[in-house]
């Protein structure tokens, strides 16, 4: 059972893309992105992966054993709900990111008795839907960052990290889960700003 405490829930300053997306260890881009309903997801992935690899071709992005999409020399992950996307890209420590509209849950309890320990099924079932959601975006952020699925839960090890929580606009919450023990520079982009 997974027990851990929440990350805080940051304040993002969401801004348009620099130019020179430079990443350095230390440096983690997040970016809120609207998936257009014509175009397929991984077309939508690869052309914000080029502003990092520019010769970045049109083959499928290779996957781990977990199914995690990777690339050589760039670490990133990515989560849509509905057609609204969360893209971290971190310049050096594996990252996993998960994005969850705000909704009612009405199965949270029977949720949290699968994957959560006691201590946080108790807070859960005391305060409501936007806790589980932001328990739960950790979580599955946590696991994505080892490069595993939720299935897959037995094989995560309990491994230093750094997290946190952020709203994305008013109808979704995110979290994010760095495999390094310091927080890293943050950056939150949103391309729909330079319209």
């Amino acid at each position: 059972m997974w027990d851990a405490s929440l990350p805080p829930v940051i304040a993002p300053q969401w801004q348009t893309p620099h130019p020179d997306l430079t990443l350095d260890s230390h440096t983690l881009h997040l970016w809120w992105l609207t998936l257009p309903p014509e175009v397929p997801s991984e077309v939508v992935l690869r052309t914000y992966l080029r502003c990092y690899q520019p010769n970045l071709g049109e083959k499928p992005l290779p996957r781990a054993a977990g199914g995690k999409p990777y690339l050589d020399a760039l670490e990133f992950n990515w989560s849509h709900s509905g057609r609204l996307a969360v893209l971290a890209v971190s310049g050096g420590a594996a990252v996993g990111v998960d994005v969850e509209i705000l909704r009612s849950c009405p199965q949270r309890l029977a949720i949290s008795r699968r994957f959560f320990g006691a201590a946080l099924q108790e807070r859960i079932l005391g305060e409501g839907d936007c806790l589980f959601l932001q328990a739960w975006t950790y979580y599955e952020a946590w696991l994505k960052a080892q490069g595993i699925g939720v299935w897959q839960r037995t094989a995560a090890q309990p491994l230093e990290h750094w997290a946190a929580s952020f709203p994305v606009g008013d109808r979704a919450i995110a979290s994010v889960v760095v495999l390094a023990p310091t927080a890293p520079q943050c950056f939150f982009f949103r391309p729909e700003a330079m319209k």
